[in-house]
């Protein structure tokens, strides 16, 4: 289970990078 969540989270924190980037 801890994979999965990790892996969740990593995809939230790239999906961010991802808009951050997107604004500049």
């Amino acid at each position: 289970m801890n994979s999965v969540i990790y892996l969740i989270g990593l995809v939230v924190v790239v999906l961010a990078i991802l808009s951050f980037l997107g604004f500049h």
